[in-house]
């Protein structure tokens, strides 16, 4: 679907609301008879809906852009249901930012890190704290299965998992007694 068919559907809908639209006119008219009615009908309404409008304008083509770009992403087979991906871009923060920040005992850390290759991209990030890829902390034993490639603008780095290299994250820890 292309730019031009979704606007193609937005003018459907607005002939459904033309009837509103037409009504909403017809009283602005009626009020223009009397000068002083129609002065005070613009002041009430007039510039809210002009905002509201413009509002309109702004929030449909970013919502275009949007669905244009994930269209886009899935037409030109980019798309891989096989990888898991964080994207952070254009980000500014006060504080800190981090891509991924997961314990290793947690158990959808644990199937992910077994089912799917894992890409953490920071691009364009600004904060007042750290910036970080990727913030495990270690308090089970968890083995990286797939591959994990964290890129920066400053850094790059890959974990490739493979069958001659085994990643283990916490070796030997067991949870303890009340985290079972």
């Amino acid at each position: 679907m292309n730019k031009e068919e979704i606007r193609g559907l937005i003018e459907i809908k607005l002939k459904e609301k033309k009837k509103n639209i037409r009504n909403r006119n017809a009283i602005e008219a009626l009020f223009q008879m009397f000068p002083p009615a129609s002065a005070l009908w613009k002041v009430l309404t007039g510039s809210q809906e002009s905002i509201a409008l413009e509002k309109a304008n702004i929030t449909q083509d970013m919502i275009l852009d949007m669905l244009l770009a994930i269209d886009n992403k899935l037409e030109t087979g980019k798309f891989d249901p096989t990888s898991f991906e964080i994207l952070l871009d254009g980000v500014i923060a006060y504080g800190d930012v981090t891509g991924l920040k997961a314990k290793t005992s947690n158990p959808l850390l644990a199937q992910l890190f077994s089912d799917k290759d894992i890409n953490v991209i920071l691009k364009n990030v600004h904060a007042q704290g750290s910036i970080t890829g990727v913030n495990l902390s270690v308090d089970h034993e968890v083995e990286l299965k797939k591959k994990l490639h964290i890129k920066t603008p400053w850094a790059r780095v890959d974990f490739n998992a493979g069958p001659n290299c085994k990643i283990i994250f916490g070796k030997g820890l067991k949870p303890k007694n009340n985290e079972k």
